[in-house]
C-alpha cells in the first residue's frame, strides 16, 4: 500500500498559500494570536528560565539581526527564536486550540525571528503564521484519537508548523520545503516528564530554534528524506506508531481553516490548562462561600488525563504550583482569581493558602470523559456546618464555548506587558499588530518588543 503523501501535501500547502487565500476571519484570529502570544512572551521574559536562555543567547555573540523580547538586545535568528520560544511558554500562559496543545508558542517566535532577519512585511509575517498554525493543528487533529503517550505537543508537533512557516518566509520551492520538513522530523521532541520544571519551556524554545535551522539549511541545499513525515520509521511511525491515512485532516489544508473552525483557547490563568475547568468551578463556588464558613474538605474529580498530568501535591516551587491541583483550587477560593502574582516564592508559602490546600483531594471521576470541548472537572466543598457546595464545569473559559471578551484579552496583554514596558508602549504594540497586514516592515513592532524596562 502506498503511504499517504503527508510531507508533499504539507509542502504544497506551504508553497501555494498566500494571505489573499486566507479567510478574513482567520487573519483576525491570527492578529489575536499575536496579541496574546507576544504579551505572554513579554511577561515570560522576566521568568528565571527565560533569563537564563536570554543570557546564553547574548553570550553567543551571534549576528545582531533579531530582537530578544523584553531584553533590549539583538542576536541571530536561531538564538532569538530559542530565547523568545522559552519566554512564550515559560509561564504556561500561552493559548491552545480545540484539539489541545499550544500551537502558537513555537510558531510566532520562529516566524518573528525569521521575518525580522529577512526584513519582510507584516503581510508576509501573517501569511507565514497562518501556514504554521494550520500545519500544526491539522497534524494535531490527525492524531486526536491516537494515544499521545509522553510527547509534549508544542515541541513535538509545533516544530513542523514552525518549520513550514519559516520555509514560507524564505520562499523555498516545493522540494526544499520538503527538505525543511524532513529535517524538522528528527528534531521534534519534548516529554511530559519535564512538566513542573524549566525544561517544559525549553521544549518550545528548541522547537523554534530548530525550525529556523531546518529552513535555513534547506535553503542552503542541505537534504533530508522528502517523505520523512509519513514513511516507515518517520514522524508518525516513530513518535505515534501510526501512519497517516487518505482521509487525514491534512487533506483539508487550504480548504478548511482551524484558525476559523477551532479558533484559539485563550488562557485566563497562567498554569497547566488541564486544571482550568477545576479552577473555573472553584471560582464559581467562591462566590457562594460566606464569611464565616469553615471548610472541612474539598474533593476535585477529574478525567484520567488530568489525574496523570496535574501531579503535584503541596508545591515546593512556583513551577510545581502550576501543576498542583491543591494549590490552584485553594488559590482560586482564597483570592477569587489565579493571576501572575500567584506564582512566586512568597505566594506558594502563604500559610493560609497551604492550610486550605491540605484539604484538597483530587481523584478520578469515573463518569467524566474528555472531549474536544474540554476536560470536565467536578469540585465539591464540604463545610463544617454540614452543607455541601458543588459545581461541575465541562468546558474551560477562553474558547469558543466560553470566550474571553476582547476587553479581557487586552487586560491580560497589559498585565503581561507591564513587566517590560510602559502602558503607552504596550498600546503601540497592540496598534502595530492590528495593522500588520498593511505594514511594509516590522521595525517599529520589533523595536517596541525589545522593551522599555530591559
Amino acid at each position: 500500500m502506498t503511504a499517504y503523501p503527508a510531507t508533499d501535501r504539507i509542502a504544497r500547502f506551504v508553497v501555494e498559500t498566500t494571505l489573499d487565500s486566507v479567510p478574513p476571519a482567520a487573519v483576525n484570529t491570527a492578529k489575536t494570536a499575536f496579541i496574546d502570544c507576544l504579551g505572554v512572551t513579554l511577561a515570560g521574559s522576566r521568568d528565571d528560565a527565560e533569563s537564563l536562555a536570554a543570557k546564553m543567547a547574548q553570550e553567543e555573540g551571534a549576528h545582531k539581526d533579531d530582537s530578544v523580547l523584553g531584553h533590549g538586545f539583538l542576536t541571530s535568528a536561531q538564538q532569538a527564536a530559542f530565547a523568545n520560544g522559552v519566554a512564550a511558554h515559560a509561564l504556561d500562559y500561552d493559548h491552545s486550540f480545540l484539539a489541545g496543545g499550544q500551537p502558537t508558542a513555537p510558531v510566532i517566535p520562529a516566524t518573528l525571528a525569521m521575518a525580522e532577519a529577512l526584513g519582510v512585511s507584516g503581510n508576509e509575517l501573517l501569511e507565514a503564521y497562518a501556514v504554521g498554525f494550520e500545519v500544526t493543528t491539522k497534524i494535531s487533529q490527525s492524531l486526536y484519537s491516537t494515544v499521545q503517550h509522553a510527547w509534549h505537543a508544542p515541541g513535538n508537533m509545533g516544530i513542523l508548523g514552525a518549520a513550514a512557516a519559516c520555509a514560507k518566509l524564505l520562499k523555498l520551492p516545493l522540494d526544499q520545503t520538503r527538505m525543511a520538513l524532513g529535517m524538522a522530523v528528527p528534531m521534534a521532541g519534548g516529554v511530559e516528564a519535564n512538566f513542573g520544571t524549566m525544561t517544559k519551556s525549553l521544549h518550545v524554545g528548541q522547537a523554534g530554534r530548530n525550525a529556523v535551522l531546518a529552513a535555513k539549511l534547506a535553503a542552503a541545499g542541505f537534504t533530508a528524506n522528502g517523505e520523512a513525515i509519513e514513511s516507515e520509521v518517520g514522524y508518525y511511525d516513530a513518535y505515534y506508531r501510526v501512519f497517516p491515512e487518505a482521509d487525514s485532516p491534512l487533506d483539508s489544508l487550504g480548504q478548511s481553516w482551524e484558525l476559523v473552525e477551532s479558533g484559539l483557547r485563550i488562557k485566563p490563568y497562567p498554569c497547566g490548562g488541564l486544571a482550568h475547568t477545576a479552577i473555573d468551578a472553584a471560582l464559581s463556588l467562591q462566590g457562594e462561600l460566606r464569611v464565616n464558613d469553615e471548610i472541612e474538605a474539598i474533593s476535585v474529580e477529574v478525567t484520567e488525563r488530568v489525574l496523570g498530568r496535574i501531579v503535584f501535591g503541596i508545591p515546593r516551587t512556583e513551577l510545581e504550583a502550576k501543576f498542583s491541583m491543591p494549590y490552584l483550587v485553594a488559590r482560586a477560593l482564597i483570592d477569587g482569581r489565579v493571576g501572575l502574582d500567584a506564582f512566586t516564592d512568597e505566594a506558594i508559602q502563604e500559610r493560609r493558602l497551604l492550610a486550605l490546600a491540605e484539604k484538597v483531594q483530587m481523584r478520578l471521576g469515573k463518569d467524566l470523559k474528555s472531549t474536544k470541548a474540554g476536560r470536565p472537572s467536578r469540585v465539591t466543598i464540604h463545610l463544617r456546618d454540614g452543607r455541601t457546595l458543588f459545581r461541575q464545569v465541562d468546558t474551560p473559559k477562553g474558547g469558543e464555548e466560553v470566550p474571553m471578551t476582547y476587553g479581557e484579552l487586552l487586560a491580560k496583554f497589559h498585565e503581561c506587558a507591564a513587566r517590560t514596558m510602559t502602558r503607552s508602549s504596550a498600546d503601540l504594540v497592540v496598534e502595530a499588530i492590528h495593522c500588520l497586514d498593511a505594514t511594509p516592515n516590522l521595525r517599529i513592532l520589533t523595536t517596541l518588543l525589545r522593551g522599555d524596562a530591559a
